[in-house]
C-alpha cells in the first residue's frame, strides 16, 4: 500500500511540474518527429566541427543521436523544464555520451550566454521564445553561426533556406546564419 502511494505521489508531482512548466514556457516539451530529426541531422555536414547547442532540448531526442553522430564535437543540451531534464539525465546513465553536457537552464535569463565555441544551434522552440532569444543570439554568437529551427521561424530574421518536408507534425525546417 505504501508503494502505491509513493507511485501516486511521483506521478502527481511529475504531472504537476510538467503542467506548471507548460504555463511558464508557453509550450509543452514535444519531441521532434523522426522525419524532421533526420532532415535536421542532414543539414549538418559529416565533417562538422565545433560546439552544437540544442536550445530547449526537451527529452533529448536530438542531442543523444547528435552526440553519437559527431563524437569530436561538444554537444550541449539546455532545458528549463525539470521533468524532461531529469529524463535526459536518467537516459545518460544508459546511453553514455562523453561529449554531451546536459544543463537545466533558463535561456532567457540575463546570466545565460552562449559559449564562444558554439558553431551551430538547433532548436524546436515556438516563435515567441525565438523572438525573445534573438538579441542574445545576435550578441553572443559569431556572425555566420548556423541556426536550425524545427517548425518555427525567428521573427525579424530572414532564413537562408526553408526546407519543406513531408511531415504533418513538423512540416518545415528553417535554416539561418547569425547576421
Amino acid at each position: 500500500m505504501l508503494f502505491d502511494y509513493a507511485v501516486l505521489a511521483i506521478v502527481l508531482l511529475t504531472t504537476s511540474l510538467s503542467l506548471i512548466y507548460c504555463v511558464v514556457t508557453g509550450i509543452s516539451p514535444v519531441p521532434s518527429s523522426r522525419g524532421s530529426k533526420k532532415h535536421m541531422f542532414a543539414l549538418l555536414p559529416a565533417d562538422f566541427s565545433g560546439e552544437i547547442v540544442d536550445l530547449g532540448a526537451g527529452w533529448g531526442s536530438l542531442v543523444y543521436p547528435m552526440a553519437q553522430m559527431f563524437p569530436e564535437c561538444s554537444v550541449f543540451a539546455y532545458e528549463i523544464s525539470p521533468v524532461p531534464w531529469l529524463a535526459m539525465q536518467l537516459r545518460g546513465l544508459f546511453q553514455i555520451r562523453r561529449n554531451l553536457t546536459i544543463e537545466r537552464v533558463n535561456m532567457l535569463k540575463k546570466s545565460f550566454s552562449f559559449r564562444a565555441e558554439t558553431a551551430a544551434v538547433v532548436c524546436y522552440l515556438h516563435s515567441e521564445a525565438l523572438e525573445k532569444l534573438r538579441p542574445k543570439l545576435e550578441r553572443d554568437l559569431k556572425p555566420g553561426t548556423l541556426i536550425i529551427s524545427n517548425v518555427f521561424d525567428i521573427p525579424g530574421w530572414h532564413p537562408e533556406a526553408i526546407h519543406e518536408i513531408d511531415d504533418g507534425f513538423c512540416p518545415q525546417i528553417y535554416v539561418y546564419r547569425v547576421p
